[in-house]
């Protein structure tokens, strides 16, 4: 059954909100959803600027307007310039907050907030935001020479180059670290001070705990790599191909690496011999279980504590999802032309695509969601139950459980952004 208000026809009308109602008994749940209107979706859009934010509520992008460059967000002109920097913008954590590069006649700046910061010759493409969105931070040059800017403040003024993705917070926004390049040596600081001297960092590797008390990252030094974690050096090897990964308490580490043509997924220090390539790994949030992607030529296996879950065609991008509790796990599989999502053990129904990076259980564990789509249709699948249609979704955007029974995403419908919201009952 389906319930629909009427939509307002201006389409550049933000937050227009109608209802409607999706039943299904088979399982006993029900969807109720909740359509926001986030703006047009323009033809001259700059796509590198496309930029979601963290929680899903808000979307940011660049477009061009006849000699100008306007930035909108949500579907409103917050900003128009002569010039942009064509990089991903960056929002806070809880969405309150956008920061972008621009350019001036005298060289480049950072926006926050539509407020513009100190000109400088050039900025890095990592802008990141502290978790509590109190603090930002950014590589920033002026002649050959790279700095990082925190909340106006240059720091390392006189290093060759700023390691990519970094600056990073932990996550009670107290920490920073960031990778910084001086002569032929990169250089790992933490809260201000040097961690780590080698001749590479792994882009993507630092990594803090969810307590914040935790750092881990890879480093090359000669012609070996190791892994760090809390000063621990585990070494000698000829490649870190996937990782480190923390787990939620802070107590367990796991990453993939490479010795002498062999390949090992280490937990705490252990190896255990794989045949394949590590694509992605998670721990379960007490640290007690272990999934990994395991690649071997044109096919993709899951493994569970050790096990083979089931094998699938190659999907570029999969993610593993833990269940809060740890009990559960859900990762999706292709074979042939179908998708379908595993969860405990057994596949769900077939769909003609499922969106991989949208696998997510609700916060109490009972529920599991993703996004899906059949004959060219978009939807949100609870349970089996499935939503809505749209025409589309949001790429880089996720689900979202704001409370057990409550999450959201970004849809495209009828060349507008939407927020659905899904009540469960």
């Amino acid at each position: 059954m389906k319930i629909k208000m009427f939509k307002n026809k201006l389409l550049f009308i933000s937050f227009i909100i109608y209802f409607s109602a999706i039943a299904s008994y088979a399982l006993g749940l029900k969807l109720v959803t909740k359509e926001t209107q986030l703006g047009v979706i323009p033809g001259q859009m700059f796509y590198e600027t496309l930029t979601i934010s963290p929680n899903s509520n808000h979307i940011a992008f660049a477009m061009e307007s006849g000699r100008a460059i306007n930035v909108i967000l949500d579907g409103k002109v917050i900003g128009r310039y002569s010039n942009i920097g064509v990089a991903p913008f960056a929002f806070s954590p809880d969405g309150k907050h956008l920061a972008y590069p621009i350019t001036k006649p005298t060289g480049w700046t950072v926006s926050l907030d539509g407020k513009e910061g100190k000109i400088y010759d050039g900025i890095a493409s990592t802008i990141a935001f502290s978790p509590n969105g109190l603090s930002i931070a950014y590589g920033a040059r002026k002649g050959n020479k790279w700095m990082i800017v925190v909340n106006a403040e240059e720091r390392d003024k006189d290093s060759d180059s700023v390691l990519k993705d970094t600056p990073i917070f932990s996550p009670d926004s107290k920490r920073i670290a960031y990778g910084i390049l001086k002569g032929t040596k990169w250089l790992l600081v933490v809260d201000g001070k040097i961690e780590k001297e080698c001749n590479e960092i792994m882009e993507n590797s630092i990594v803090f705990s969810h307590d914040s008390k935790h750092l881990a990252y890879a480093v090359k030094i000669g012609k070996k790599w190791m892994v760090v974690v809390d000063g621990k050096e585990y070494v000698s090897y000829t490649k870190i191909t996937k990782g480190p990964v923390i787990s939620k308490d802070g107590l367990n580490t796991a990453f993939a690496a490479e010795r002498d043509n062999i390949s090992y997924i280490v937990l705490n220090g252990n190896e255990t011999q794989i045949d394949g390539d590590v694509e992605f790994i998670a721990l379960s949030p007490d640290g007690k279980r272990i999934a990994y992607l395991l690649k071997k030529g044109y096919k993709q296996s899951l493994i569970v504590d050790g096990k083979e879950s089931f094998q699938s065609d190659y999907i570029k991008g999969n993610i593993i999802a833990f269940s809060s509790n740890g009990n559960r796990v859900a990762c999706a599989r292709l074979l042939g032309t179908k998708w379908s999502v595993m969860v405990d053990g057994k596949f769900g129904k077939d769909y003609d695509r499922i969106i991989p990076n949208t696998v997510v259980f609700s916060p109490d564990s009972k529920h599991l969601a993703y996004i899906a789509q059949n004959n060219w249709k978009y939807f949100v699948v609870v349970d089996g139950v499935e939503s809505n249609l749209y025409e589309g979704f949001v790429e880089n955007s996720r689900l979202v459980f704001d409370n057990p029974t409550h999450l959201h995403g970004l849809m495209q419908n009828r060349g507008q952004y939407l927020k659905v919201d899904l009540d469960i009952q």
